[in-house]
């Protein structure tokens, strides 16, 4: 069985910024299939390449401000998102996701890649999500989790 991975990142922090790790946190409370990990990726996408390179199969929840309105979901796999890492990070402060995954291919790994992402509506200082994306929520995580058993199941 290939090794699936849910990882959920964000800024608890910055409102919607964070609805990555709050979504990791409701699918922790989910009967999921054995097997799968989740993972609170936070902020700290240096640390993401040692998980990124442990699993066939990645799932990626994240805000994503692709200017559709806020608590918009969307799904694609990476690869067609046309993400590029930022050629001048001079900093692993600057390092965002993507930047790991170059990492983790330049490794000679290539995991198969979900993104699921929402679009925020706030991004400022604070713990909660704004109460559109809150309501959001459940439909995101119960998406992710008719994934994660798709994939499972193969």
């Amino acid at each position: 069985m290939n090794k699936l991975m849910v990882v959920g990142i964000g800024n608890y922090i910055l409102q919607d910024e964070g609805v990555g790790v709050h979504a990791i946190n409701r699918l922790m409370e989910m009967d999921l299939p054995d097997g799968v990990e989740l993972v609170d990726g936070g902020t700290h996408s240096y640390d993401l390449v040692d998980f990124f390179c442990q699993a066939e199969n990645l799932i990626i929840i994240d805000a994503m401000q692709a200017g559709g309105e806020p608590g918009t979901m969307y799904r694609a796999p990476l690869e067609e998102l046309g993400l590029r890492p930022q050629e001048n990070c001079t900093s692993l402060h600057e390092m965002h996701f993507i930047e790991a995954v170059k990492m983790v291919n330049m490794m000679g790994h290539y995991p198969k890649i979900i993104v699921y992402g929402i679009e925020p509506e706030v991004i400022d200082w604070g713990m909660e999500l704004t109460p559109r994306i809150e309501e959001k929520l459940p439909r995101l995580t119960e998406l992710v989790a008719e994934e994660i058993r798709a994939l499972m199941a193969e």
